[in-house]
């Protein structure tokens, strides 16, 4: 049984202290949830923090410590139905959470977000392969069980094709301090471009620069970065040609200029690393949960307690990186 001061009580209270209330959330009729949206994040928090992903083994960690389930502000332990049917809510409150959090962060100087980066990160399906050929015409071979039929292929330039998912993030660059995740979602085999383009409104407004790689060399992104005040540093994904225009030859003279490669340097391969760290810490590699609902959530939520992590440390007046000391210790 935990005590009232470990850890993990700590970083449930963080969470009443940074949490947005959702803006999308309506009472439905019948009668109130038992359980609130604070509530259920806070379960799968302890969750991904507690690696405790089977819902057995979620509800019996909380049966056996009464101090979290209290941290978690909750009136009794959940029936593992509730806990299988709510998790469903994770994924949209992970977004939402993590841009507040990030933005806290930024506004308590913790980071410095006015530079940041975004890209793409394949998770490894739990399970074994569903052969391209096969599900695009929907067949399961015979004698195939386990199967997660919600992932996708996608390719990466790490790992070649990857049956799994993606997570498209954008984080902090600075060398300064911590990196910091200021936005996150999951999907399957979406262009990374075209989701960034759809979420660049998200980020906040101290952001001024997004250093992006070369897969994000779209003019609608770039102008989509504009409207939002956002100076996007994006390398030519092809070659200069007869026909390349006068802003892409700029662009890319910029970028090999003195300044533009000092700037663009701040990217290097740090944010790369940063995913493998992420998979390593909250156990996601290859995932250890099927299916989009629960995949997502589960990704979001390490996303989450990362940066929770960080807070913890900062107003402890520990190190901001040492975030596997502390889930160790929970």
């Amino acid at each position: 049984m935990v005590s009232p001061n470990h850890p993990l009580v700590q970083l449930l209270a963080l969470i009443d202290q940074v949490w947005k209330p959702m803006s999308s959330t309506k009472q439905g009729r019948g009668a109130p949830k038992t359980y609130d949206e604070k509530m259920i994040f806070k379960i799968y928090l302890v969750s991904i923090c507690k690696k405790q992903f089977s819902r057995r083994g979620l509800w019996c960690y909380l049966q056996a410590n009464p101090t979290i389930v209290a941290a978690c502000g909750l009136p009794k332990v959940p029936y593992r139905r509730t806990l299988d049917r709510r998790v469903a809510e994770i994924a949209p409150h992970g977004e939402e959470q993590i841009r507040a959090l990030g933005l806290v962060l930024s506004l308590e100087y913790v980071t410095d977000s006015r530079t940041s980066a975004s890209d793409g990160s394949v998770f490894e399906a739990k399970g074994p392969l569903w052969h391209k050929s096969d599900k695009e015409t929907g067949r399961i071979p015979e004698g195939l069980s386990g199967l997660d039929q919600d992932a996708d292929w996608i390719y990466s330039p790490y790992h070649e094709w990857v049956y799994g998912y993606k997570a498209h993030v954008s984080t902090t660059v600075t060398t300064a301090t911590v990196r910091i995740v200021l936005d996150a979602t999951v999907t399957g085999s979406s262009c990374e471009s075209h989701i960034l383009t759809e979420r660049v409104e998200h980020l906040s407004e101290i952001v001024q620069t997004l250093l992006l790689d070369a897969g994000y060399d779209d003019g609608k992104l770039i102008e989509r970065c504009e409207q939002c005040g956002i100076e996007a540093l994006v390398p030519l994904s092809k070659a200069i040609g007869v026909s390349t225009s006068q802003e892409r030859r700029e662009r890319a003279a910029y970028l090999q200029s003195e300044v533009g490669k000092a700037r663009y340097r701040q990217r290097g391969t740090s944010i790369e690393p940063f995913f493998g760290t992420i998979k390593e810490l909250f156990g996601l590699n290859p995932l250890p949960i099927q299916g989009t609902i629960k995949v997502s959530a589960y990704i979001l939520l390490a996303f989450y307690a990362w940066n929770l992590i960080v807070l913890y440390n900062f107003v402890n007046d520990r190190p901001l990186g040492q975030v596997k000391s502390v889930l160790d210790t929970l």
